[in-house]
């Protein structure tokens, strides 16, 4: 009977073990979650607040042609940009570590970096992920990465918003930091600008009589995706039916691009031989940075979460 009994304890502990470790992932991957939407809330309270203080004209709108949009607005006299140079900087998401390896101390040195950014860019350090796949050495915003010749860092980031259309895998590509407003690509009917810009709009139909003008309404998107945790597709049976049988494969030749993304798709290099590992693995691997783990079911997408944070404020207007 003792011979019988050899190994029964190793055959409970892996019983067991099993689901210690799918609570320590929930544990970890959720607490993670709510990290990163804390941060990020605070973030958008700051972007919010900056522009509605900012040095600019009262009918310039958020995101406009040239100088009539506030990201790309620069004060003539002065020759400052007062959102692109103070409060936020698109190109400035991702940073190449490898420019700061040859100082003395190169931690110090990104620090000093961090201290000349925009107030936004700054805050944002915070949730950004360091990314050493491929040969690089970058420190980035998560998400998709893009190349784009117009940045510092030859890279910037974009953010794919996943919809599921009969069962595929479709995204829009979203920005860092946007407008809160009824049609996303009509820029000059956002309530940012205390006066309706007819000379800007550019989209059909009667544009919607906005209650309140004037508003820094901000959105800062964050696309959350675990690094444990398997993500799977909803059970048409029944949101409680049993549902480990359905993870979401990760095919991004299947992936339906709706827009166009905000740089070009850095291609990854194609997949290993069969007992290699695979470069694409990791939570923002693949072509569209929507993450490839390997798990018993084979390679599937992680958990994953879009996060947007919102602030709303009063634009504090003098001329």
């Amino acid at each position: 009977m003792r011979k019988r009994e050899r190994g029964a304890a190793l055959v409970e502990f892996a019983l067991v073990s099993l689901v210690l470790y799918v609570l320590l992932a929930a544990t970890v991957e959720f607490g993670r979650l709510m990290f990163s939407a804390e941060g990020l809330q605070d973030i958008a309270r700051l972007a919010a607040r900056e522009l509605a203080v900012a040095a600019l004209p009262a009918n310039v709108t958020f995101d406009g042609a040239g100088q009539d949009g506030a990201l790309s607005y620069v004060d003539p006299v002065s020759g400052i940009a007062p959102v692109k140079d103070r409060i936020f900087d698109p190109s400035l998401l991702v940073i190449n570590l490898d420019t700061f390896a040859g100082e003395a101390d190169p931690d110090a040195a990104l620090d000093t970096y961090f201290a000349t950014l925009p107030v936004v860019n700054k805050a944002l350090r915070t949730l950004m992920i360091v990314d050493r796949s491929e040969g690089r050495n970058l420190l980035r915003y998560p998400g998709a990465l893009l190349t784009d010749a117009t940045t510092p860092s030859g890279f910037t980031v974009g953010i794919p918003r996943v919809n599921y259309l009969g069962g595929v895998e479709t995204i829009q590509w979203v920005p860092v930091l946007e407008e809160i407003r009824a049609d996303s690509t009509c820029p000059a009917r956002g309530p940012f600008s205390l006066a309706y810009r007819a000379d800007l709009d550019t989209c059909a139909g009667v544009p919607p009589a906005l209650p309140d003008r004037g508003l820094a309404a901000i959105r800062i998107n964050y696309p959350y995706q675990a690094a444990m945790l398997t993500a799977f597709r909803p059970n048409p049976e029944g949101e409680l039916e049993k549902n480990l049988s359905n993870p979401i494969v990760a095919d991004d030749e299947a992936v339906v691009d709706q827009s166009p993304p905000p740089g070009l798709i850095v291609s990854p290099p194609p997949l290993p031989p069969t007992g290699h590992d695979d470069p694409t693995l990791g939570p923002y691997g693949g072509t569209y940075g929507l993450g490839r783990l390997s798990a018993v079911a084979g390679t599937v997408r992680p958990f994953r979460k879009l996060i947007s944070a919102q602030a709303i404020f009063r634009r504090e207007v003098l001329e």
